[in-house]
């Protein structure tokens, strides 16, 4: 049975670098919960976003650059970089490249993931795309 640390691996090097979205239903619970600052996703939801956010950086690419565990718990930095190629939340396409980071921690039992919790550097991401001007 994989530990914490190997199903987030398996998270972004198959679910979102290989864009293989279906290996959700293997990794997530039924009852799976994604706490983010936009609200709280459940395992179709985070799903539907997954899918909106490859379609909206076709290149994407989320790097782990730290992981810790201890028991069923998770703690996880991601460096997400990509071009804006399409839509993604009511954003037009930009063209821009984002290169930022978010932290994450989850709790995971038995195969699944259970919940997570994660906070996104939206304001570099933001001012990358071009959405936001840049901060003084």
């Amino acid at each position: 049975m994989p530990d914490g640390k190997q199903l987030v691996q398996r998270m972004f090097e198959e679910v979102i670098n290989a864009r293989n979205v279906g290996l959700i239903d293997e990794v997530f619970d039924p009852a799976f919960v994604s706490h983010t600052a936009q609200g709280d996703l459940d395992r179709e939801g985070f799903r539907a976003f997954v899918n909106g956010w490859i379609a909206a950086f076709p290149d994407l690419h989320c790097e782990i650059s730290q992981m810790v565990s201890e028991g069923d718990r998770v703690s996880w930095t991601i460096r997400a970089t990509g071009t804006m190629k399409g839509e993604f939340n009511g954003m037009p396409p930009s063209g821009k490249q984002m290169d930022f980071l978010s932290m994450n921690h989850g709790i995971f039992r038995g195969d699944k993931a259970q919940e997570h919790w994660v906070v996104m550097d939206m304001i570099t991401m933001l001012t990358q795309l071009g959405f936001m001007p840049p901060q003084g």
